[in-house]
């Protein structure tokens, strides 16, 4: 009689721990559809944003032909390097951007070579010295809203000076025009 008393409390410790397990499994099953069905179909969303530039003139300054002048603005097209481009977002997200010149070969003397930077009304952003290499900050921080294109010109020129520069023709001058985006956070 012992042995069937102790087989039936074992019997029954069992049977509690089997109804204990199905228990917390529909338990957990039924949490876990609750969870789910509360959460709304577009909870997470992830935004991206792109950058895409359009280098209208190019994007290399290869050996441009320049003649020495005393100075330029917006609507000098004679005599100097021009490059026209625009910047568009197309991304759904509004992005802040930086424009650089990297100039790899300026074979000019120093403070020769001369550049500005125009928006597309014509105002100038920037001027200054083109270096003997290395990167110059053209503009920087300039707000651009998703869906929307910039467009910038740059110019550079051959300063003219009072001395004879004969010995500076054939001198080459190489680089590119670079355009970085930082998106905005919100």
């Amino acid at each position: 009689m012992i042995e069937s008393s102790n087989e039936k409390k074992q019997l029954f410790y069992i049977i509690v721990l089997i109804l204990t397990l199905i228990t917390m499994i529909i338990g957990a099953t039924f949490a876990y559809f609750k969870l789910v069905g509360s959460q709304k179909k577009e909870g997470t969303v992830l935004y991206t944003g792109t950058l895409q530039i359009n280098y209208i003139d190019g994007k290399y300054i290869t050996e441009p032909i320049l003649f020495p002048i005393k100075s330029v603005d917006y609507n000098t097209y004679d005599k100097v390097y021009r490059n026209h481009f625009g910047i568009t977002s197309t991304g759904t997200l509004d992005q802040t951007i930086s424009i650089d010149m990297e100039i790899t070969t300026n074979e000019f003397p120093e403070n020769v070579l001369k550049y500005n930077v125009y928006n597309n009304e014509g105002m100038q952003l920037a001027t200054g010295n083109v270096p003997k290499s290395g990167n110059i900050n053209l503009a920087n921080n300039i707000f651009l809203g998703h869906g929307e294109t910039a467009y910038y010109t740059i110019i550079i020129w051959w300063l003219s000076t009072d001395y004879n520069q004969n010995a500076e023709m054939g001198s080459a001058v190489i680089g590119r025009i670079n355009a970085t985006a930082k998106q905005i956070r919100y």
